[in-house]
């Protein structure tokens, strides 16, 4: 079979897009979106499926959220559409301007004085990497913030998302995940065991996307 697809990535909480009332053209996955997509020749979909919404406090997963899923992958699915099931992120999580990862674990593994190689070869390197861009922290742009002491997404739009990359905050939670810092990669098996055990029994998902963008 070959596949014809689209990307379904809704990045704001719910972090799902509305299945049920009227069409949206940038908030509904409904059924009038549905048959669009089969008129269109579409018969996949990578659905994003973030962590922080299946987990919206330590170690409690939210099945609400994940019934939601599992509803729209079974409307697709009996629409002739498949579904791959994404964990997808974008720039780890929103205190560093993006989504997919728990805030609350993102902001304990990056702390509260981040440094990009260390804090003394980050002073001896200053004036190189302010030239850069490279080894800001994300307060250093005095972002107006949430009520969750996030950076406000309207101004996160301001810049480039390239530039969040190389903040100190981006490296130390991207660090965190692959060396398992305060056993962060251990919490995200847990959570692919939590969603792989939901949708691994579903004909219409065929296969599972470990992490966007690695």
């Amino acid at each position: 079979m070959l596949f014809h697809g689209v990307n379904v990535v809704y990045k704001v909480d719910p972090f799902i897009p509305t299945i049920d009332g009227p069409f949206d053209k940038d908030n509904s996955l409904n059924a009038e979106d549905i048959k669009n997509l089969q008129d269109w020749g579409m018969n996949f979909v990578r659905l994003g499926v973030m962590w922080e919404a299946v987990e919206r406090q330590p170690g409690v997963y939210d099945d609400a959220y994940l019934d939601k899923v599992e509803t729209l992958i079974n409307r697709l699915g009996e629409a002739g559409i498949y579904t791959l099931v994404d964990q997808h992120q974008d720039m780890f999580a929103r205190n560093i301007c993006g989504e997919g990862f728990p805030d609350f674990y993102a902001k304990q593994v990056i702390g509260k004085n981040p440094s990009c190689f260390s804090p003394l070869i980050d002073s001896l390197l200053k004036p190189v990497l302010d030239k850069l861009g490279f080894c800001k922290d994300m307060s250093s742009y005095g972002y107006q913030l949430d009520e969750n002491d996030n950076p406000l997404i309207s101004e996160c739009t301001k810049l480039n998302y390239v530039y969040y990359y190389g903040t100190t905050d981006s490296i130390n939670a991207y660090d965190a995940l692959y060396n398992n810092k305060d056993g962060l990669r251990d919490k995200f098996v847990a959570f692919w065991d939590k969603s792989s055990a939901r949708f691994s029994n579903n004909p219409y998902v065929v296969g599972f996307d470990p992490i966007n963008e690695p």
